[in-house]
């Protein structure tokens, strides 16, 4: 794959025209491994919008993180991207723009290859129907919006984290929680078995899906993004807990350190918690969306099991928290034969978060329960 990938990136670089699809597909495994792993139990329609979203998304987040560029070439880059993207990519002097503006990046890096050369994404967005680009085009907007709001809002205060948890949320919303929007506005126009009634309730949990991926994102790489100078963890929150937020990395404010992960695991697992109901929500007769979403609701609450039984390899600047690879083939599986069964679903879900209630004394609600031993879950009331 490598290699053809090789091979599609020098066409590109030489201005030839490539397979988009296969592009776009192969690009999608470098710049995330746990997407590109999931997609895959997505059939069509649904496959391809929601991968050329997630790109044009992760493009964004591209130009929104890189240390290569200042606040203000990072504003301009996310303008001249989103006029692009409202062209349909065809205005090509909004591209030029970026490219220039984006000098620093570097074609071997995927993600910056594919922030400077976004043609396959397009190619392939102007063939969807008009309800997919909306769901895409909105999406985009308001991220790009809300990434600009950030960067303005961390240039004025010259301190890294987030000001609060509400911060933190707006923040998440705007990364993530959007995704979560294109994602269902997606499944209802594609699925028969979506209707209004349950589309509405589907959207009362879709910002959840977003927030809680990113959340665990946030938590597992807390500490190793502080000593580097970047984080979202609210100031506030270190503060009330007797320390600056530059300095919770330091192994002087371990204590503090776990006190304020805990707070952010905490509001993680709630997230995850509706992010199951979500998941659970989607009709049985579209088994690959469930596969699609429950995948890496099961992903997430185990690495947070594991951060939580592995405080110290957490709270280390060059700690790493991650599942093992034999986790990864256990979970595929048991999605894959237990996607329409809710209570099985419930019940592995269950198993992690107990591991987290357990090492940190504590009850965190769920917003569902199950009904005795039978394989139905029914929403709280």
């Amino acid at each position: 794959m490598s290699d053809t990938l090789y091979k599609l990136k020098d066409a590109i670089l030489k201005g030839e025209k490539v397979n988009a699809r296969l592009f776009n597909r192969l690009m999608l495994a470098k710049v995330s491994r746990t997407f590109a792993l999931t997609i895959r139990a997505l059939g069509e329609p649904f496959r391809e919008p929601v991968l050329v979203g997630y790109l044009f998304c992760r493009i964004a987040d591209t130009y929104e993180d890189s240390d290569k560029l200042c606040a203000e070439e990072k504003i301009a880059a996310l303008d001249n991207f989103l006029l692009l993207f409202l062209t349909e990519g065809k205005d090509t002097q909004y591209l030029e723009t970026v490219r220039e503006i984006c000098k620093k990046f570097t074609c071997d890096d995927d993600e910056e290859f594919m922030a400077l050369f976004p043609e396959t994404a397009f190619e392939r967005y102007r063939g969807f129907d008009d309800e997919a680009k909306k769901a895409l085009s909105s999406t985009v907007c308001e991220m790009v919006k809300g990434m600009k709001t950030t960067i303005a809002r961390q240039k004025e205060i010259s301190e890294i984290g987030t000001k609060s948890i509400a911060e933190l949320e707006e923040y998440c919303y705007f990364v993530a929680g959007t995704v979560g929007n294109m994602l269902t506005d997606l499944f209802f126009r594609y699925s028969p078995w979506i209707n209004e009634k349950l589309y509405e309730q589907m959207c009362e949990h879709k910002g959840a899906f977003g927030e809680a991926l990113q959340l665990t994102n946030i938590i597992k790489d807390a500490m190793g993004d502080l000593k580097r100078g970047v984080s979202f963890i609210p100031r506030d929150l270190a503060r009330q807990h007797g320390v600056d937020l530059e300095k919770l990395y330091l192994p002087e404010n371990r204590k503090q350190a776990s006190e304020v992960m805990n707070v952010l695991i905490i509001k993680a697992v709630k997230s995850l918690n509706r992010a199951l109901l979500y998941s659970i929500l989607i009709p049985k007769q579209e088994p690959r969306m469930r596969i699609f979403c429950i995948m890496p609701i099961l992903f997430a609450i185990k690495t947070l099991a594991a951060a939580v039984e592995n405080s110290d390899k957490l709270l280390e600047s060059d700690g790493e928290i991650k599942i093992s690879r034999e986790e990864v083939k256990t979970v595929i599986n048991f999605v894959a034969f237990n996607c329409v069964w809710d209570y099985q679903l419930v019940v592995a879900y269950e198993k992690d978060l107990k591991r987290i209630e357990s090492a940190l004394k504590t009850e965190i609600e769920i917003p569902f329960k199950k009904a005795g031993f039978l394989p139905i879950v029914h929403l709280a009331d």
